[in-house]
C-alpha cells in the first residue's frame, strides 16, 4: 500500500513536502502537514525538485482514500541563496518513496500521538490566474500557431492534433519538460496525464483543465501545474472523458537503473538522455474506452460507438458508403457497404440505432451532403478528419496491416483470420464490392493504433457484417423486422433517458441486457411466428411472478460479462504483454492492479457460476423460447459451463490469489509451471539420494545447511569427520555442545547450480503465469459468449414482463396478424406507454381497416387537445406489439407493419438552409415514395409554413395519394376545408379530439375543457382563441381577432354556397327555390 508522505530524500516530488520557512529562516508550523511546491527557474519548463530537509514528523495518507484526488494547497520554499535550486531529473526519479500533498482528510500520522493534521491551507496561486507561461508563448498565439508540419489552421491539410514547437525552445527545457513538450506536440488535442514517480502531473494548458474541470489547485511557479496520485487515475480520467475530453495516459517505461545502464551503453549521453523514458500507453475518449486494471469501471451501460465513414459518388444524387463502427468496450466491429439515397437514409438509421461518440472521416473527401448531415444532426459528437492513406488507410494498406500484425496470431504464431475478413478480402486486396468498407475499417485501425488500443480491441477478432435496413420496402418482402428511420426514432422519442420508450421498458438487470433492449426497440420483429414466440415467453413470466423474481434476482448479481470478457482477453494476450507500452510501464500501484485483474477473473467466473442457477429455475417452463435460452442440450442452447467452471475453481487457490495478487496453479493446470516444478523436484530427489549416500558413508546423521547461494553445505558432526577426503572443501565450522563442520563437494555444488537454474526457470514461468491463466479463460471465449447471448435475451424478456407487471392499468398481449389485403389496427382503451405520471390519463380506442373504419383517419380538434399525443401513442403501441411484449390497452389486434413514417412537430433546418415547409415536404415525399399498403404513416398538420390556400391544396392532394396506397394513416389537420373534401368519402374516416366549450360567443371568456377523447366525426372549430387567451394576449387583440375570424368564416361560407349553387343541377336548384318559397 503506497503512502502519501515519506521520509525519503531523493523523491521526484519531494520538494512539494518541505517544511515551509519564513523569511528569517525559521520553520513555519502549518498543522504538521508538508506542502507541495513547484520549482521555477530561468528554464521555463523546469519541474525539478528542491532537496528535502529531514522532518521530525511525517504525515502518511492511505492511497486508497476516497478523497485522495483533492490536493492540498502549496507553499513555497527557497534555498539559502534565495533561489530555487533544481535537482537533476534522474535524481528526482530514483526513489520509489514518492510523496504527494495530503488530501482534505489526512487519515494516518507517523507521530506517536497520531494527531489529526489539518488538510487545507490558503492557496499560493489564484485559480483565476490567466497570465501563465503557455498564454505568453509566441508559438501558441492564435496568429502564430502551426501544426507539426508548420501548416497554419487555414491550410486544408492542417492537423489540429499536432503543434509545431521551435527547437530553440525545446533546447532550453529541462529533460522532463522537454519530454512533455515533445509528447504534447503530437497530441495537442489530448490532456496529458504525465507520470512523475507515483503521480500524474498536468502542465500548462492541461493543468488549467485539471483546475477548472477536476477542482485541482495550481502549484506555485511561473507555469501552470497541477496533478494527482496514480491511485486516483480512474476517477480523474473518467471525469474528463465524461466531459468530452481526450485523455492520454503517459507512463514511465524505465527505472532510474535502466536509464543509467542505457546512458552507459550510449557512451556520451546528453542531458536530455539522462531522464527516464516515458511513453503514451492509452488515449481514451467516450467512444474509445477500453476498460483495464487502470480504468476498471464503466460510466454507462450503453454503448458509445466510434465510426469511420468512407464515401464516393455513384450516379445522380445517390452515394455509396463504407462504414465501420465499434463498441471498443466489448471489441465488436460492425462493417457495411451500401448505396444510399439523396437523404442518406440508411446511414442515418445506422447512426440512430448505434449512437456515435466519435466520427472519423477522410480529410478533404467529405461530401457537402454528409458534412451538412453531420453538422446538423451530430454537431455535438466529436469528429476528427484523418489524412488519406497515412491515417485513413486505403483498403490494401488496411489488409496489409491486419495480416502482418499480431492481431490474429495464436500462441504458435499462426495466422487465424476471422471469417468475415476472409470473405471480404482477396489476398492483400479487398474485393471490389467491399473496398469502401475495408477502407473505413482502416480509418478505425489507425485511430486505435494511435490510441494504443489496437491490440486489445482488434485481436478479439469479433467482426460482423451490418445489414442496413432496405428503405424501399416495396423491393423486399417479407421482412425480418420493421423499419424505423432516424426521423421516426427521434419523433417518437424511442431512445434516451427522459420519457423515452427505452427508459419506460428498461427493467433489465444486466448492462448487456440494456444494450440489447435498445436494438429490439430500433428493430421490432416483422415475423408473426417470432413475435408469438416472444409473447409466449413474456406471458409465462408475467403469470409466474415468483419465477420472474427469482430470475431477476440472479440476473442483477451478474457483472457486465460482455465487457469482462474483453478485459480478460487483454490481460491474457501474449503480444500485449510483450509489445505494448503498458508492458514496459513502471506502476507504483502494480500490486493493486494485479489484484484487480485477478478480481476481474474471479468476478467473471462467479458471474457465470451464478448464471448456471437459471437452468434449474426454468426446468419445467412451457415456452419454447425460454427452454432454448435456459436449458442445456438437447432441450436448449444454453451451454453447460459446469466442467469449465470446476476447472478454474480447482486450478488455483482463489482466495490466496486475490489476497496476494498472483496465481499459483495446482498440478495439471499449467504445463510450463508443472515442468518447472518437476525440474525442482528432480533436483530435490537427487539431493535426498546424495544425503542418504553421505549418511551411509559417515555412519551418522548428516544434514544440509545454508541459504540462497550457500545452500546444501554438508553439515557433519565433528566426531565423524575423520572420513573426510580431499574432495570435501571446508566451508565453516560450528562450535558449542554439538560441534560440526560444514563442507561442499563438487557434487553438492553441481546440485546447487541445478537447483538455482530450475528455480530461475520457475521464476520466469511465474512472472508470466497470471497472463497464461487469463489466456486459458479466453481460449473458451466462444462458450462464454454463447452463454452470454442466452442470458442477454432472457434479461430483455424479463424486462418486458416486469414492465407489464408494474404498469397498473389495462394491459394485454396483442393479437398479431400477417400482412394481407385488409391490414388493420384495433386498439381498445389504449394508453401512452411512456406517460405514467398522470393519474387521470384518458384512454382511447382506435379502429382502422375494419368495417366502417377506413385505413386513413383525419383527426381534427382544438389546439392542445391531444392529437399528437394520440398519434404517438398508437405508433408506440404498434412498436411494442412487434417487440413481442404486452401493450397498454385492454385489447389490441393489428396486422404486421413493415415501416412507420412520422412527420410530427414543426422545425426548420438552419444549417442546411431549409425552411419548415421544405423540411416537412421533403419528409412527406419520402413517405409517398416508400410507403406500402402495410405501412403506418403519421402526419401532423402537413401544409403549414406556406399560405393557407397552398397548404390546404397540398394537404388535400397528399391525402388523395394516400388513399391510392391505402396504408394505415393518422393525419391531423386544422384545415376544415380539407375535411369538407373527404367528408363523404368511404376510404377516409373522420375523428376529432372532443372538448366542452363555455362562453363560446365571448372570446375573452371562452373556456375550453379538453376531454382528450377521440370521437367520430369532425370538430367544428380549432378553438385557437382559447390558446391565444391562455398565452396572455390582451383581450382587445383576442376580441378583434375573433371579429376578423367571423368575417372570414362568413365569407368562406358564402363562397361555398355560391360554388354549390352554380355547380348543382337544375332540378336541385328548383327544389331549393321551392323550399324557400314554401318557407
Amino acid at each position: 500500500m503506497s503512502k502519501r508522505f515519506s521520509t525519503g530524500q531523493s523523491n521526484t516530488l519531494l520538494n512539494y513536502f518541505q517544511s515551509p520557512k519564513s523569511s528569517n529562516g525559521k520553520d513555519v508550523k502549518q498543522n504538521g502537514a508538508g506542502k507541495r511546491d513547484l520549482v521555477s527557474n530561468k528554464d521555463e519548463g523546469d519541474v525539478s525538485p528542491v532537496q528535502a530537509k529531514k522532518r521530525k514528523k511525517t504525515t502518511i495518507i492511505d492511497s486508497d482514500s476516497d478523497d485522495e484526488h483533492l490536493p492540498i494547497q502549496p507553499t513555497s520554499k527557497k534555498s539559502k541563496n534565495g533561489k530555487k535550486r533544481p535537482v537533476s531529473d534522474s535524481d528526482s526519479e530514483s526513489s520509489d518513496s514518492d510523496s504527494k500533498p495530503a488530501e482534505k482528510s489526512l487519515k494516518l500520522s507517523a507521530s506517536k500521538t497520531n494527531e489529526k493534521s489539518a488538510a487545507k491551507a490558503a492557496p499560493i496561486v489564484s485559480d483565476l490566474n490567466t497570465n501563465w507561461l503557455h498564454n505568453r508563448l509566441d508559438f501558441l498565439q492564435p496568429d502564430k500557431i502551426r501544426d507539426v508540419n508548420k501548416r497554419r489552421p487555414d491550410d486544408p491539410d492542417y492537423d489540429p492534433r499536432t503543434l509545431y514547437i521551435p527547437q530553440s525552445f525545446l533546447e532550453k527545457q529541462t529533460p522532463a519538460m522537454r519530454q512533455w513538450w515533445v509528447l504534447k506536440s503530437t497530441h495537442m488535442d489530448s490532456v496529458l496525464f504525465f507520470k512523475v514517480g507515483k503521480f500524474y502531473e498536468l502542465y500548462h494548458m492541461d493543468a488549467v483543465v485539471g483546475v477548472t474541470q477536476l477542482g485541482f489547485s495550481y502549484m506555485k511557479g511561473e507555469f501552470a501545474h497541477s496533478g494527482f496520485p496514480e491511485s486516483a487515475y480512474h476517477k480523474m480520467a473518467n471525469a474528463l472523458i465524461e466531459k468530452g475530453f481526450k485523455v492520454a495516459r503517459t507512463e514511465q517505461t524505465e527505472t532510474p537503473e535502466m536509464m543509467a545502464e542505457r546512458c552507459k551503453k550510449q557512451g556520451r549521453a546528453t542531458k536530455f538522455d539522462k531522464v527516464v523514458n516515458r511513453e503514451i500507453c492509452q488515449i481514451s475518449t467516450k467512444a474509445t474506452c477500453v476498460y483495464t486494471a487502470q480504468l476498471p469501471d464503466a460510466m454507462h451501460s450503453q454503448s458509445c460507438y466510434m465510426y469511420a465513414i468512407a464515401e464516393k459518388d455513384v450516379t445522380g444524387s445517390q452515394r455509396r458508403f463504407g462504414i465501420c463502427f465499434i463498441d471498443t468496450s466489448i471489441g465488436v466491429f460492425k462493417l457495411a457497404e451500401f448505396d444510399d439515397d439523396k437523404h442518406c437514409s440508411k446511414l442515418l438509421v445506422c447512426l440512430s440505432e448505434y449512437p456515435p461518440g466519435l466520427i472519423l472521416t477522410e480529410r478533404k473527401k467529405l461530401s457537402s451532403k454528409l458534412k451538412l448531415i453531420l453538422n446538423t444532426n451530430y454537431r455535438d459528437v466529436r469528429r476528427e478528419s484523418l489524412a488519406p492513406e497515412s491515417q485513413f488507410y486505403g483498403a490494401s494498406t488496411t489488409i496489409e496491416k491486419l495480416l502482418n500484425g499480431n492481431y490474429f496470431r495464436n500462441e504458435s504464431n499462426d495466422l487465424c483470420l476471422p471469417e468475415v475478413l476472409k470473405n471480404v478480402t482477396d489476398g492483400y486486396n479487398a474485393k471490389p464490392e467491399f473496398e469502401l468498407m475495408v477502407k473505413a475499417l482502416g480509418g478505425c485501425l489507425w485511430y486505435l493504433h494511435d490510441s494504443k488500443l489496437d491490440i486489445q480491441v482488434v485481436s478479439l477478432g469479433k467482426f460482423e457484417i451490418y445489414q442496413p435496413l432496405e428503405m424501399n420496402v416495396r423491393e423486399k418482402s417479407p421482412r425480418s423486422c420493421m423499419i424505423l428511420d432516424s426521423v421516426t426514432i427521434v419523433n417518437l422519442n424511442l431512445l434516451g433517458e427522459e420519457n423515452s420508450l427505452q427508459k419506460t421498458l428498461d427493467y433489465c438487470q444486466t448492462a448487456f441486457g440494456k444494450r440489447l433492449l435498445t436494438q429490439w426497440i430500433c428493430r421490432p420483429l416483422c415475423v408473426v411466428e417470432k413475435i408469438k414466440e416472444r409473447q409466449e415467453a413474456v406471458q409465462e413470466l408475467v403469470k409466474n411472478t415468483s419465477l420472474l423474481k427469482d430470475a431477476q434476482d440472479v440476473l442483477k448479481k451478474l457483472p457486465d460479462l460482455e465487457r469482462q470478457l474483453a478485459k480478460i482477453h487483454t490481460y491474457g494476450n501474449k503480444f500485449f504483454a510483450q509489445d505494448h507500452p503498458d508492458s514496459r510501464a513502471v506502476f507504483y500501484e502494480a500490486a493493486t492492479y494485479s489484484k484487480r485483474r485477478i478480481g476481474d477473473l474471479l468476478k467473471t467466473l462467479q458471474g457465470f457460476e451464478l448464471a448456471q442457477n437459471l437452468c434449474p429455475l426454468f426446468k419445467g417452463c412451457q415456452s419454447s423460447l425460454l427452454k432454448r435460452l435456459t436449458q442445456f442440450k438437447p432441450d436448449g442452447h444454453y451451454v453447460d459451463l459446469t466442467e469449465l467452471l470446476l476447472f478454474f475453481k480447482h486450478a488455483f487457490d482463489q482466495e490466496e490469489a486475490q489476497k496476494e495478487g498472483k496465481i499459483i496453479p495446482k498440478p495439471g493446470v499449467d504445463e510450463n509451471y508443472d515442468q518447472a516444478q518437476d525440474a525442482i523436484k528432480a533436483v530435490t530427489k537427487k539431493l535426498d539420494e546424495y544425503l542418504v549416500e553421505l549418511q551411509q558413508f559417515f555412519g551418522c546423521k548428516v544434514t544440509y545447511f545454508g541459504s540462497d547461494k550457500k545452500r546444501f553445505q554438508i553439515d557433519i558432526p565433528e566426531s565423524h569427520t575423520k572420513k573426510v577426503t580431499s574432495e570435501y572443501q571446508l566451508e565453516g565450522t560450528k562450535k558449542g555442545a554439538k560441534p560440526s563442520k560444514r563442507y561442499s563437494t563438487s557434487r553438492s555444488r553441481q546440485l546447487l547450480a541445478e537447483m538455482m537454474k530450475a528455480e530461475s526457470e520457475r521464476a520466469k514461468v511465474i512472472q508470466d503465469l497470471n497472463r497464461r491463466i487469463f489466456q486459458k479463460f479466453s481460449e473458451k471465449r466462444e462458450q462464454w459468449e454463447q452463454a452470454i447471448d442466452c442470458i442477454t435475451v432472457l434479461d430483455v424478456l424479463c424486462s418486458l414482463a416486469q414492465y407489464a407487471c408494474n404498469f397498473g392499468q389495462d394491459i394485454c398481449i396483442p393479437e398479431i396478424e400477417p400482412m394481407g389485403n385488409s391490414d388493420k389496427i384495433v386498439i381498445e382503451n389504449g394508453r401512452h406507454p411512456c406517460i405514467t405520471n398522470i393519474d387521470n390519463f384518458v384512454p382511447n380506442d382506435t379502429k382502422m381497416g375494419v368495417a366502417d373504419f377506413a385505413n386513413i383517419l383525419l383527426i381534427t380538434g382544438p389546439n392542445m387537445g391531444g392529437k399528437s399525443t394520440l398519434m404517438r401513442q398508437i405508433a408506440i403501441i404498434c412498436i411494442m406489439a412487434h417487440m413481442g411484449g404486452y401493450v397498454p390497452a385492454s385489447g389490441c389486434t393489428l396486422s404486421l407493419i413493415d415501416r412507420i413514417f412520422t412527420r410530427l412537430g414543426a422545425h426548420d433546418d438552419i444549417v442546411q438552409g431549409q425552411s419548415t415547409f421544405l423540411v416537412e415536404l421533403s419528409e412527406a415525399a419520402v413517405m409517398l415514395h416508400h410507403a406500402t399498403p402495410h405501412s403506418l404513416v403519421l402526419l401532423d398538420e402537413l401544409g403549414r409554413g406556406t399560405s393557407t390556400h397552398d397548404g390546404n391544396a397540398i394537404a388535400t392532394a397528399y391525402v388523395e395519394k394516400l388513399t391510392t396506397i391505402n396504408c394505415r394513416t393518422l393525419f391531423s389537420t386544422h384545415y376544415h376545408s380539407l375535411v369538407d373534401h373527404f367528408e363523404a368519402r368511404r376510404d377516409v374516416q373522420l375523428g376529432h379530439m372532443a372538448c366542452m366549450v363555455e362562453n363560446d360567443d365571448d372570446p375573452t371568456e371562452e373556456s375550453v375543457t379538453f376531454l382528450y377523447k377521440m370521437a367520430r366525426g369532425r370538430c367544428p372549430k380549432s378553438y385557437g382563441f382559447n390558446v391565444a387567451r391562455l398565452s396572455g394576449l390582451k383581450h382587445c387583440i383576442v376580441s378583434r381577432g375573433r371579429e376578423i375570424s367571423k368575417q372570414l368564416e362568413n365569407e368562406s361560407k358564402s363562397r361555398q354556397v355560391f360554388r354549390d349553387l352554380f355547380t348543382s343541377s337544375v332540378a336541385t336548384i328548383r327544389s331549393a327555390m321551392s323550399k324557400l318559397s314554401l318557407s
